[in-house]
């Protein structure tokens, strides 16, 4: 299910809460802070464009103010334990990963300030939302071989250009920047 803005995302919840069937709100964006821990409760998923934040920033503080802190709440759905899952909204913003990973991290781009960095969330945190599986036996081998460490906080100016070494899909690579 769709939503944006704290009315709509609070419908949502109540429908899918009504259902008992846990569900998925894509873009789970302008939140009631009181409905967090109801979307961490009934287990429904909240996928969301890190990305779009940096789009949204000024348009956010001039038609939402006084709730623009509530547009994107990375941290705050992750603390209270609500499945975070990334994504791009492409062609919105472009589909690379690296780009919503950059901005759940830095809550920055182009040289600005972090827009409320409060909800900013670790490295690990942000792979872990921006993955489909677990490396472990049974799953599919699709991996990236990374030159710097994500998690690191030490590279996370570098995280929107992160350099990748390899590529894997189904265990066949399918990039390699070595001989």
């Amino acid at each position: 299910m769709h939503a944006i803005g704290d009315e709509a995302n609070r419908h949502a919840i109540d429908v899918l809460v009504a259902l008992g069937a846990g569900g998925r709100i894509e873009h789970a964006q302008l939140l009631h802070l009181d409905d967090v821990p109801r979307l961490a409760a009934a287990g429904i998923t909240a996928s969301i464009q890190p990305e779009h934040a940096m789009d949204d920033r000024d348009l956010a503080e001039r038609y939402w103010p006084g709730r623009e802190h509530r547009a994107y709440l990375v941290c705050s759905l992750v603390d209270a334990g609500v499945t975070v899952r990334f994504g791009s909204d492409a062609p919105v913003t472009p589909l690379d990963p690296w780009f919503a990973i950059s901005a759940a991290v830095t809550r920055a781009r182009d040289g600005r300030d972090p827009w409320f960095p409060a909800e900013a969330i670790t490295g690990a945190e942000a792979i872990d939302a921006s993955t489909r599986a677990r490396l472990a036996p049974g799953q599919p081998a699709d991996l990236a071989v990374l030159e710097l460490d994500p998690t690191d906080p030490a590279n996370a100016d570098r995280l929107r250009s992160m350099p990748v070494a390899a590529t894997f899909l189904a265990g066949r690579a399918t990039h390699r920047a070595f001989g």
